[in-house]
């Protein structure tokens, strides 16, 4: 089974502050979490899966980055990974083409009761998974 290896701050280059990311093997992926976002990483088959939940602008994101996709964004480790060496890498980011996004708004959250809606259920509901 494949794990996330490591999570921390990348720096991506022409970015003013650096970003979350997590390791998967010797692919780094930048999720696109901000500052008030609760995240959880996991993969799931050939994916790196990223639900990204921010309460108090009652949004979640969904994303899917296929393995498959062609790391390009040139950045810089910088802050808390554990167990990889500071080093220069390229990432894929959830800006890349590629990268699949399913979004709660706000009227669906609170209707919703979407941040008590697992992760998977999610994943039927952007259809990519079947129930």
């Amino acid at each position: 089974m494949i794990n996330i290896d490591d999570d921390g701050k990348i720096w991506l280059q022409g970015n003013s502050t650096p970003e979350y990311g997590v390791r998967v093997g010797d692919l780094c992926f930048v999720i696109g979490q901000g500052d008030t976002t609760i995240s959880s990483c996991f993969v799931y088959g050939e994916n790196l899966i990223a639900d990204l939940d921010n309460p108090n602008k009652k949004h979640r994101t969904l994303r899917k980055f296929p393995f498959n996709l062609k790391a390009k964004t040139a950045g810089t480790l910088f802050n808390g990974f554990k167990k990889t060496k500071h080093a220069d890498i390229k990432a894929i980011t959830y800006k890349d083409e590629g990268v699949e996004e399913y979004i709660v708004d706000e009227e669906e959250y609170n209707l919703k009761d979407s941040k008590s809606i697992e992760t998977i259920k999610l994943m039927e509901l952007a259809g990519w998974i079947k129930p």
